[in-house]
């Protein structure tokens, strides 16, 4: 007779992190089983946003044998300049055999979801399809702006860079970093909250090298700067932003560090040049930019939020949700 699954709130010591690792790397075995045990520490132990109480995901057993998994790494964002707690869901399995427990887990977002913003970045689609019957908000389409860089940048058209404030300083190392001028970009709209800390936790990532590229004036305070991942691009190394961030009151300083990377590549390692920057909001300031082409293309966040924070206006980026932790 088979047993149904004993589904509970995941912890340290319901299972080892080796047994949870090896089921991971069983349906994933593209990362290594140490790759996934750098992960699971990555994102509980090293997390900055991650404290005592942490929801950590939904584990499914039977005796201790592990059957299903899906798991929470902690995360925070802002509103009205306050942190609010979230989640980014990432590495669901469930063995076949154990549907009934696959649907339970994913339901239990429905409790877990009136206190905090879960964030899901690579459903398949029928579990998109379940998310926006759970009330789900999906954002589905980006607008891509690519452009060239070091020489190749005189094809980028006939507009300039705007340069940076001579009071304003690029740098690539955190350790020249002194503070974040604050921790949101605008009070009216529902965002990532950022510290020096989560900032170098994602850019730390085990599956996934971040470069930062920031501005900091003569006391060390960020007040702008780009998070950018390698990308492959129909066989084409290119980088990618995958945040854009600024404190300013409009993108001047944001373009200006492009505009850096355009004429100083070498900043980042490989001699790639080719960098795209996605936007999901319409920004006026990256309208403006000198580029190749912009074309819409798809990607694949979605965000379960509490009702209070339903209709908020919201700004989304590229990093958010598990894609390269």
């Amino acid at each position: 007779m088979k047993l149904n699954p004993r589904i509970s709130p995941h912890q340290d010591g319901i299972v080892s992190r080796e047994a949870l690792a090896r089921f991971l790397h069983q349906a994933w075995p593209e990362k290594s089983l140490e790759t996934w045990l750098l992960r699971l520490k990555y994102w509980w132990d090293e997390n900055p946003f991650c404290e005592a109480g942490s929801h950590h995901g939904y584990l499914a057993t039977v005796g201790e044998e592990i059957v299903g998994f899906g798991g929470f790494i902690p995360a925070r964002f802002a509103w009205q300049g306050q942190p609010v707690p979230a989640l980014y869901a990432t590495s669901f399995r469930v063995d076949e055999c154990h549907s009934k427990a696959a649907a339970t887990m994913f339901l239990n977002q429905r409790e877990v979801m009136k206190q905090n913003i879960i964030i899901h970045s690579t459903p398949l689609p029928r579990i998109q399809t379940a998310l926006l019957k759970l009330g789900g908000r999906g954002e589905t389409v980006v607008t891509c702006h690519y452009i060239a860089l070091g020489k190749l940048g005189c094809f980028n058209g006939l507009h300039s860079w705007p340069k940076l404030d001579s009071r304003i300083r690029v740098v690539t190392d955190f350790s020249e970093v002194r503070s974040l001028a604050r921790p949101y970009q605008r009070i009216d709209r529902l965002e990532k909250w950022t510290t020096l800390e989560s900032l170098q936790w994602f850019c730390n990532s085990p599956v996934g090298k971040h470069h930062f590229i920031g501005g900091i004036n003569s006391e060390g305070v960020l007040t702008s700067f780009l998070l950018i991942s390698l990308r492959r691009r129909k066989g084409i190394n290119s980088w990618d932003v995958v945040e854009a961030f600024t404190t300013r009151e409009n993108g001047t300083e944001l373009l200006a560090l492009i505009g850096t990377l355009v004429h100083e590549p070498d900043l980042l390692p490989g001699r790639i040049r080719l960098l795209t920057v996605e936007d999901f909001d319409h920004d006026p300031a990256f309208m403006r930019m000198p580029l190749l082409i912009s074309r819409r293309e798809k990607v694949c966040h979605y965000f379960l939020l509490p009702e209070e924070l339903r209709e908020v206006p919201k700004h989304t980026v590229l990093a958010e949700g598990d894609l390269g932790l």
